[in-house]
């Protein structure tokens, strides 16, 4: 059945880098707490909606400016425009699913063409952090929400792919028509998805869904 919708991660797909969550944990200097944080949350002593709220309420009265800082040093992978404006080219649907934030998700998406973005949501007011986030993207629930997107599009999930690299994209491989693990951070991950690629070029992706694309 041919693919219709191509559904991205975020962090170490679109982009070279790990998460925007500890990236601003890094900036900020607040990577002792935001680890502690990460630990209850997998130990199961707090539930995913207390842990981004813990970890967003660290970055209460901070500059936007400051995450703007992070979000214009993030570096696209090799390929990502490209693959993005090809697939478009050929009629193709493109979103981003992420568990990431909206800050880095949206500028992401806009710097590669993506048509359609769902992810978490930093609050800010008058340039500063408020603490709060708003979750719609909870870490491994990929597969609950993916649905939205293909609502969004009137794509059925059969005719659509995900392509992602890390542990929280896992869920979303099993629902999905086409499952791309993008240089895999683990075993686990390769082995949920239909196709694993070990390259530095998201161009490489093109042939599962253009069948006449040579790069």
């Amino acid at each position: 059945m041919k693919i219709q919708l191509v559904v991205f991660d975020v962090d170490g797909t679109l982009t070279k880098h790990s998460s925007v969550w500890w990236r601003l944990h890094e900036h900020f200097g607040t990577t002792e707490e935001g680890k502690l944080y990460y630990d209850k949350y997998f130990a199961g002593e707090i539930t995913y909606d207390q842990w981004a709220e813990l970890d967003a309420s660290l970055w209460k009265g901070k500059a936007l400016s400051e995450v703007m800082k992070v979000v214009h040093s993030t570096q696209l992978s090799p390929g990502a425009e490209e693959a993005i404006s090809i697939l478009k080219k050929h009629g193709l649907k493109t979103a981003i699913l992420s568990g990431g934030l909206d800050i880095m998700a949206d500028d992401i998406g806009r710097r590669v063409g993506i048509d359609y973005v769902l992810t978490n949501i930093l609050h800010h007011q008058d340039g500063i952090l408020t603490g709060a986030v708003k979750n719609q993207v909870a870490w491994g629930n990929k597969s609950d929400v993916i649905s939205q997107i293909c609502e969004h599009f009137q794509i059925p999930l059969e005719r659509t792919a995900f392509v992602g690299d890390g542990r929280n994209d896992v869920s979303v491989f099993s629902v999905v028509g086409l499952s791309i693990a993008y240089n895999p951070e683990d075993q686990d991950v390769a082995d949920a998805a239909n196709v694993v690629i070990r390259e530095n070029d998201l161009r490489v992706i093109l042939p599962y869904f253009i069948p006449e694309y040579l790069q």
